[in-house]
């Protein structure tokens, strides 16, 4: 869960550099989804991200992104929000079929319950202009979070996938890599030829170019069912829909295409099987994400 932000300071990225690998996508996939997610909104909710983007002097969606990782993985002391890093995934354990509320996620801290919550917040034209924006960054990285599928799956508690150690084309990350790390970034940059930059700094143009890519093979019948869930208004009866859909992946493809050897190294023939789920999560993130954004700003602000 690498990540960097334009308004975070030098010393809050240097605390995030320090913090073991985590949970969500990478920088640059963020990014991707953001960038896909961009160029489908309709003139209303343009009109509304670009207001609220400007309170910061941002201009698109791509460039706040990747804050809500950023910001959980700054101490309380510095102003930061560590209480929601419970936010940025669920934990339903492999061995269950689907979501279930009592079992995963009780306490209403997981990507299921708060994205729905922070969809609202955005669409509510009483609360303030920042904890609209705030609550703009939280939608963007939590739609982009629900569809790695490791964020919707674990296999005895090993945290997503955090906590089985692997090496990809040889490669350990000082012991960092892991099956999580793996579908957050290390497939993607390495198929795309993706490289994250000191602090966490990504080019913002090639995620663009990436994601351009992506955009241009989707096509209407897919956009149209990829969204059927959102038709009815009901955000989190679809979230739960790209939770289980995420669950399924990481039980048939994360998990179930891993080679069953402790510490294996990684290569071809699991990415191939991987590369493929990872764009299509992208684009469905990304078309998704529009879809959330043009319910909750849709309408003239």
């Amino acid at each position: 869960m690498r990540s960097w932000i334009l308004p975070v300071s030098f010393a809050c990225a240097a605390v995030v550099m320090s913090v073991p690998q985590a949970r969500a996508w990478g920088p640059y996939g963020h990014a991707i989804v953001a960038d896909i997610a961009q160029d489908r909104l309709t003139p209303e909710a343009a009109k509304s991200v670009q207001a609220l983007l400007a309170q910061e002097g941002h201009q698109t969606l791509d460039q706040v992104a990747s804050w809500p990782d950023t910001i959980g993985h700054v101490p309380k002391k510095k102003g930061g929000l560590p209480e929601t890093l419970a936010w940025h995934y669920v934990d339903t354990d492999v061995a269950n079929p689907a979501y279930e509320r009592e079992r995963d996620c009780a306490d209403g801290n997981c990507v299921v319950e708060k994205l729905p919550e922070l969809e609202k917040e955005l669409a509510d034209r009483s609360a303030t202009p920042q904890q609209r924006l705030d609550a703009l960054k939280w939608v963007v990285h939590l739609v982009g979070d629900l569809h790695q599928p490791l964020h919707a799956a674990e296999r005895d508690h090993d945290k997503g996938g955090n906590a089985v150690r692997l090496s990809y084309y040889g490669e350990t990350e000082n012991g960092h890599m892991n099956l999580h790390a793996l579908w957050d970034e290390g497939v993607l940059d390495r198929q795309a030829s993706l490289v994250v930059g000191p602090h966490y700094t990504i080019d913002f143009s090639k995620a663009r170019t990436e994601a351009n890519q992506l955009a241009s093979t989707i096509t209407a019948d897919e956009t149209a069912y990829w969204v059927s869930d959102l038709s009815g208004g009901d955000v989190h009866h679809a979230v739960v829909d790209w939770a289980d859909e995420s669950h399924a992946l990481a039980r048939s493809i994360s998990y179930g295409a891993l080679p069953q050897v402790k510490g294996a190294d990684i290569r071809d023939a699991y990415t191939a099987i991987a590369w493929p789920v990872i764009q299509l999560r992208l684009q469905q993130a990304g078309v998704r994400l529009a879809a959330v954004l043009n319910v909750a700003l849709g309408q003239k602000q």
